[in-house]
């Protein structure tokens, strides 16, 4: 696995590139200080995984973002100390596949990384907490004809969207429902195209975002709990 890590804080950035360097399954971990050097570095280097600063200097971390996800299939993990509900949730709008709180960035980094590179997603339980804290505050809720959106999935459809939100890949969820993985397939494709999301995280963090915590439990024998205790 071949990194890339955008950090402009050079403490950081060595402690961290360092710790990456020491876990299994890393091959190289390539630096760059701003988003800028990041994307002509990305022109000219094969990386698998990008792990993203989001106050950088320069065009920033949420636009550098938005450049990798709209132009690259890499996917992006934010390295932050920021938890403000508005910033998280303009990191899923700009693409991100997870977010990891700096404070605990050492700790969970090698369990986000497998997350990611597996097809999933990784979003902190103080992300996550400060997706649903945005529920309940209009300048930073999403739009209520998303709430519309969901109200409209069929009892599967809701199914596996709870299995996304609990980062389960295809294959999990094809066990989980016990359906094939082309219907899980199918199945995703529909609900992107529902919830007018461009890709897996943001229709999960939909659902994390905008669904009632009492409305996670789908009522179904083979249905996914999203609370069962995978971030």
């Amino acid at each position: 696995m071949r990194l890339l890590l955008i950090e402009d804080d050079q403490a950081y950035q060595l402690a961290m590139a360092a710790h990456l360097q020491q876990l299994d399954g890393v091959d190289h971990v390539h630096v760059a200080g701003d988003g800028e050097q990041a994307l002509e570095f990305l022109q000219s280097e094969r990386i698998d995984l990008v792990l993203l600063d989001l106050m950088l200097p320069g065009m920033g971390g949420l636009v550098t973002c938005r450049h990798i996800t709209s132009s690259t299939a890499v996917p992006v993990l934010i390295l932050t100390s920021q938890d403000d509900p508005g910033w998280v949730q303009q990191i899923w709008q700009a693409g991100a596949r997870g977010y990891l709180h700096k404070e605990r960035g050492f700790e969970q980094v090698e369990m986000a990384l497998a997350s990611l590179m597996a097809g999933a997603s990784w979003w902190d339980l103080r992300a996550t907490a400060a997706l649903q804290r945005s529920d309940h505050d209009p300048a930073i809720a999403a739009p209520s004809h998303q709430n519309e959106q969901l109200n409209e999935l069929t009892q599967r459809e809701r199914e596996v969207l709870a299995c996304l939100a609990d980062g389960d890949n295809n294959r999990s969820i094809a066990q989980r429902l016990g359906i094939g993985e082309g219907t899980v397939r199918s199945h995703v494709h529909l609900l992107l195209q529902k919830l007018q999301v461009n890709n897996r995280t943001q229709a999960a963090l939909l659902w994390l975002g905008q669904v009632p915590n009492d409305a996670h439990q789908i009522q179904s024998t083979d249905s996914c709990d999203p609370q069962s205790g995978k971030q």
